[in-house]
């Protein structure tokens, strides 16, 4: 029995895809005679049944109880996903969709993109999505400090790659757009082919040994904008979708701890990180989606790059063990594609 390679059985392939395609859709534990009535070229359900005995001696299929039908195990799940899965087309709605946020991409910022780009896949994949905003922390072309109102400025921090962010900071109420000028000719003129991690520490140190005979505010103003920086330097978390995991509840086991997850940021880069690591598309299940194994889900997620093609982030979608994987493949590759062609 151990050494049946099912990867090069017909029969056995033909089983187990239609045993999983089944489940896919049903949810539930597939008999030999339901796969009996499904298959090309029929075989009676004592054949199908001796098969299904094999891939369970296997490892890659289960049943709950003796007499009930069968469901692929993680180690099927892998099996499948690695052997049998294809891509599949868009339809002509999800090109639709991915049309209208290519055309409404102009003139937006990357936040605002990218919050519509997880919006969409969440609706596709009726999954959770999750997406990775670019780190910030890349080499560095240009900062600049610019005047709100009295008491606020905005740091606008343009990367290398084309990424633009924008921090929020306090200042005194009587600094003046001069003083700004200031504080941003003195930052840039620090900053040439530096990561924001580099120029934290030239400037913090220049600040606090009070070098070149920069002013008490200037000191102030650039000490001010570096800080807000080091606290936000990873990039954001953005999920969507969480609705739909509550709509399939019986999918997912310990819904509540699992949606309690998808709000911890830290938790969720551990995935994405993952992501940009192994680079292309990738599918985590079961013990390879920690901290998320014992909520019997898999995630499919991909980095995506910037105009420059350096990787920047990673998108992701979270669902049931019994995604449609080619259907999620195929949208979580071309949102990433997308993405490096519009940011």
């Amino acid at each position: 029995m151990s050494k049946i390679d099912v990867s090069r059985n017909e029969r056995y392939i033909e089983i187990f895809k239609k045993l999983v395609d089944i489940y896919i859709e049903t949810g539930e534990p597939v008999g030999s005679r339901v796969i009996s009535k499904t298959l090309s070229n029929p075989l009676s359900p004592a054949t199908i049944r001796n098969v299904m005995s094999d891939l369970e001696d296997l490892g890659i299929i289960c049943s709950e109880h003796t007499s009930s039908g069968r469901k692929p195990t993680e180690k099927g799940w892998r099996f499948f996903v690695n052997v049998l899965v294809e891509a599949t087309d868009l339809s002509s709605i999800e090109r639709e969709a991915f049309l209208e946020l290519t055309k409404n991409s102009s003139g937006k910022s990357v936040e605002s993109i990218l919050e519509t780009a997880t919006d969409i896949l969440s609706e596709l994949s009726n999954c959770v999505s999750i997406i990775m905003t670019p780190t910030i922390n890349a080499k560095i072309r240009h900062i600049d400090f610019v005047l709100l109102n009295p008491g606020r400025a905005i740091v606008v921090i343009v990367s290398e790659n084309g990424i633009v962010e924008n921090r929020l900071i306090e200042v005194q109420s009587n600094v003046s757009s001069n003083a700004l000028e200031h504080a941003t000719s003195y930052i840039n003129s620090k900053l040439t082919g530096m990561t924001l991690d580099e120029i934290r520490n030239v400037i913090q140190d220049q600040v606090h040994c009070h070098e070149e005979g920069i002013d008490k505010l200037t000191q102030d103003i650039v000490g001010s904008g570096i800080g807000i920086i080091e606290s936000n330097d990873r990039g954001d978390i953005i999920v969507k979708g969480r609705s739909n995991l509550v709509s399939n509840p019986g999918e997912i086991n310990d819904l509540r701890n699992l949606l309690q997850k998808l709000d911890e940021k830290k938790t969720m880069r551990t995935i994405l990180d993952q992501s940009i690591a192994g680079q292309g598309i990738q599918v985590f299940m079961g013990a390879e989606t920690k901290p998320f194994e014992m909520f019997g889900c898999s995630i499919v997620a991909s980095p995506y790059s910037g105009s420059n093609k350096n990787l920047i982030g990673a998108i992701g979608v979270l669902g049931p063990s019994r995604m449609q994987y080619g259907r999620v493949i195929t949208l979580v590759d071309y949102t990433a594609k997308l993405l490096g062609s519009i940011i």
